[in-house]
C-alpha cells in the first residue's frame, strides 16, 4: 500500500478515537444525573397518590385510605424528612378535610405536628366511629343483591369479618349480641335503647346482666306508672293555702277584755241567736254578733 494513503488511514482512525473519546468523558446529561433520576422518582410516587375524601357511609375513612398509601411513604420515601412528608399528606387531602383538620389543631399550625402525630390525628377524627355492636350487626344483616359481582360481594364478606373481631368474641358476647338483635319490636325500644349504652360501656356484659337489668327497667316504668295514676291533691293544697291566706288578712275579733260589758242586758237564748242570724252570714259576722250580744 501506498505509504501516504496509509498514513492518512491512520490519522483519519486517530481522529475517531479522539471523537468516541471526547463523547465518553463529556459532561453528563441530565438523565444521566442520579440527583435528576432520583427526583423524577419521588415526583412519580407523589403523583400517584390520589386525594382522601372522606365519606364513611362508603367506608372510605383514612384508615382505609392510608393503608393504600403506607408503604409509599414508609418505604419509597423513607429517605424524606418528616416535614417533607406531612406537606405532601395534607397536600393529598381534600379541601373540607384540610379545613376540618387545621380547625382541630388550632392554635397549632401544620407544620407544628410531626408525621407520626398526623397519622393519628386524621385517624382519630376521620376514621370509622361505628360502634362494634354495629359493626357487628352490621356483618350479621349481609345481603347479596342480584347485581352484585360475586368476586366484589365475597371481598366486603371476608372484610366485614375481619371488622368483627371473631377472634376475641366470648360467648357471652356472642349471646348478648344475639339477644339485643331480637328485641326488633318497638315496644322494646327503651330496653334495647339501654341494653345497648350499657353493652358500649361494658363489651363483657352476660345475659345475667342483661336480665337485672330488664328487671331494673321494669320496676322503674312501674313506678313512674304508679305516680302518674296516684290522685293529686293539689286542690286540697290550694285550698288550705286560700284559707290560711284568708285568715291572716282578716283581723282578729274583739275579745271580751277590750269590750265593755253591759250587766243590764241579758243573753238572749240560742233559739233566739239563731232566729236573728241569717244562713248567709259569714262565721265571723256571727262572732261578733256572739260577742256584742
Amino acid at each position: 500500500m501506498d505509504p501516504s494513503k496509509l498514513e492518512l488511514l491512520f490519522e483519519r482512525q486517530m481522529k475517531l478515537m479522539e471523537m468516541f473519546v471526547n463523547q465518553q468523558t463529556g459532561p453528563a446529561s441530565p438523565s444521566s444525573n442520579p440527583n435528576h433520576t432520583m427526583l423524577t422518582s419521588v415526583d412519580r410516587i407523589v403523583n400517584s397518590i390520589s386525594q382522601f375524601n372522606f365519606d364513611p357511609d362508603a367506608n372510605v375513612t383514612f384508615d382505609t385510605w392510608y393503608q393504600r398509601y403506607e408503604d409509599l411513604f414508609t418505604v419509597d420515601l423513607a429517605s424524606q424528612d418528616d416535614a417533607w412528608k406531612v406537606r405532601v399528606l395534607l397536600r393529598k387531602l381534600g379541601p373540607a378535610e384540610y379545613e376540618r383538620y387545621c380547625n382541630l389543631i388550632l392554635p397549632q399550625k401544620p407544620r407544628d405536628k410531626c408525621f407520626d402525630d398526623t397519622i393519628k390525628l386524621l385517624r382519630e377524627h376521620s376514621g370509622d366511629h361505628s360502634s362494634l355492636f354495629s359493626t357487628r350487626y352490621r356483618c350479621l344483616k349481609l345481603t347479596m343483591n342480584e347485581n352484585d359481582d360475586f368476586l366484589t360481594h365475597v371481598g366486603t364478606v371476608n372484610r366485614e369479618c375481619e371488622r368483627f373481631r371473631l377472634r376475641s368474641l366470648t360467648d357471652d358476647q356472642f349471646k348478648a349480641l344475639i339477644l339485643i338483635c331480637s328485641l326488633q319490636s318497638p315496644r322494646f325500644t327503651d330496653i334495647r335503647t339501654r341494653l345497648l349504652n350499657q353493652l358500649e360501656q361494658n363489651p363483657k356484659l352476660t345475659l345475667h346482666d342483661i336480665a337485672d337489668e330488664y328487671q331494673r327497667l321494669i320496676n322503674l316504668q312501674k313506678d313512674i306508672h304508679l305516680v302518674e295514676s296516684t290522685p293529686s291533691r293539689s286542690s286540697d293544697i290550694h285550698a288550705l293555702r286560700k284559707s290560711k291566706n284568708l285568715s291572716s288578712s282578716t283581723p282578729d275579733p274583739p275579745t271580751f277584755s277590750n269590750v265593755p260589758r253591759k250587766s243590764t242586758h241579758t243573753r238572749p237564748t240560742s233559739q233566739n241567736t239563731a232566729k236573728r242570724t241569717p244562713p248567709s252570714v259569714s262565721r265571723f259576722v256571727q262572732r261578733l254578733r256572739y260577742i256584742f250580744t
